[in-house]
């Protein structure tokens, strides 16, 4: 139990059930009350029931009424680069990252076999989601915008790399992770890295905000893996084809 509600272990993935003002998660169920009034009734180790189209916990069922479309970024068209005062803003808005971050993200993005600089990063940090998870779905996101993810039944060796390390983090961190890789965020988080990649200096700002107050420390993380991200990704040509 959260306090913007429920995270459920659902086989291999985590169903999050939240109130209609929590972050919008990809995957997630979303209630028609606010996270102040949510009284689920449930404790860890409770049994909830999944199915058609109900969660029936121990002292309520939730029904679905509606789908929503979780905010997704969309897969780069062109080679794109973040002007230098779109990297500025980034920087300058954003605390003080831990020193290991931005090489990990860097030597993962650029690295033919990325798995140790994966490693390095899965999992560490304090908190629910990492630091290394955090930062790494920045750049998981950016990747993607900037049109570096390989077509379809070509070889990922990052993605690769990081869906073989999700056992090493916390389930709804690598809930995050995996939907990171096919381009699923927050609509927040979504709108941040749109802006990045299109180089627009004034949606960058007014995007910003938003990500960093996004936990104590998740969303600063995620705006530093997404700036490490931009020098590489610059670098090494889009890969896509």
């Amino acid at each position: 139990m959260h306090r913007a509600g429920a995270y459920l272990a659902a086989a291999d993935r985590v169903l999050p059930v939240l109130g209609h003002d929590a972050l919008a998660l990809p995957g997630a169920v979303r209630l028609g009350e606010p996270c102040d009034r949510l009284e689920l009734g449930v404790v860890a180790g409770d049994v909830v029931v999944v199915g058609a189209g109900t969660l029936a916990f121990p002292a309520l069922t939730v029904r679905g009424v509606r789908t929503w479309r979780p905010a997704r970024v969309a897969r780069g068209a062109v080679a794109h680069a973040a002007t230098g005062p779109v990297r500025s803003a980034l920087a300058g808005g954003c605390p003080a990252a831990p020193d290991w971050l931005a090489p990990a993200v860097v030597e993962a993005l650029t690295a033919t076999a990325p798995e140790q600089a994966v490693g390095r990063l899965v999992g560490r940090g304090p908190g629910l989601t990492p630091s290394g998870d955090d930062a790494l779905a920045g750049a998981l996101l950016v990747r993607r915008a900037l049109g570096h993810v390989p077509p379809r039944g070509r070889p990922d060796p990052l993605a690769a790399a990081v869906r073989a390390r999700l056992h090493a983090t916390t389930a709804v961190s690598a809930s995050l992770l995996a939907a990171a890789l096919d381009g699923w965020a927050t609509p927040e988080v979504v709108a941040l890295v749109d802006a990045v990649a299109a180089g627009d200096l004034a949606a960058t700002r007014a995007a910003l905000p938003p990500v960093l107050a996004v936990g104590h420390t998740s969303g600063a993380d995620l705006v530093a893996g997404l700036g490490a991200a931009l020098d590489p990704l610059a670098a090494t040509g889009r890969t896509a084809a």
